[in-house]
């Protein structure tokens, strides 16, 4: 254990399991890319009244204590950094169409198509789709993505043997995902399938549209009814 003075700067970096794995397979990480997130900042400290002047108002948030690395992004990674032009008056946003109502109501296997525009952004970046049962529903656009060492900050770690991430790019997938003429706007189409459903009561889960550029997001949960079909059913004669 020691200290560091002031003109020293730690950086603290922690393997996932998916690093690890690569590693213990003989692999390099070949990191290129990295996400910077403010989580644990707490702004309210902000003293604009500060007796010392402005160099002093951000001094208790300066000073604030910073734990070590966590290999748990549903922690740590809940509000990342990024970068927009100086005019920017409002932060992106992800529209999501249908969203109405709640939950969405999927009576049969017919697939639902649910269409999440991120507004306010002219960049370029993708869409995910996180379904937290995809025992309830699937996705049939796009690439999967491998989660089960990465909870995301939307689901918890128990539920992650049942989830699923799929990710469309701003390159167009199969004519899915299009960035509008307007050049402030980017629409993303995931078609969903209903799975098949017997309980009686039907089964819930949350569909939750991630923005990979800017961490916009917008959830919605869908129900889907009892779909089996009943006529299949044979039931032997009783003696």
């Amino acid at each position: 254990m020691g200290y560091l003075d002031g003109d020293t700067i730690a950086v603290d970096a922690i393997l996932t399991k998916k690093g690890r794995q690569l590693l213990s397979n003989g692999g390099n990480l070949n990191i290129s890319s990295f996400t910077l997130s403010d989580t644990g900042i707490d702004y309210t400290l902000w003293n604009a009244d500060h007796p010392s002047g402005s160099a002093y108002y951000g001094e208790a948030i300066e000073n604030l204590p910073m734990v070590e690395a966590s290999v748990h992004p549903q922690y740590y990674l809940r509000n990342k950094l990024i970068s927009l032009g100086k005019d920017t008056v409002a932060m992106p946003v992800l529209e999501l169409s249908p969203n109405t109502p709640t939950p969405f109501l999927l009576t049969t296997m017919k697939p639902q198509k649910f269409t999440a525009t991120l507004v306010g952004y002219s960049g370029t970046g993708g869409c995910q789709l996180l379904i937290q049962d995809v025992n309830v529903v699937k996705s049939l656009d796009g690439t999967t993505t491998d989660i089960t060492g990465n909870a995301l900050s939307f689901i918890s770690e128990q539920q992650i043997p049942n989830a699923a991430l799929y990710e469309l790019g701003t390159a167009a997938v199969s004519g899915l995902a299009t960035q509008t003429a307007s050049d402030d706007t980017m629409s993303f189409t995931f078609t969903i399938q209903p799975q098949t459903i017997s309980d009686a009561s039907g089964a819930t889960t949350n569909l939750t549209f991630i923005s990979t550029a800017t961490g916009a997001s917008v959830t919605i949960e869908v129900k889907v009814s009892q779909n089996k079909d009943l006529r299949r059913t044979i039931t032997s004669a009783q003696g």
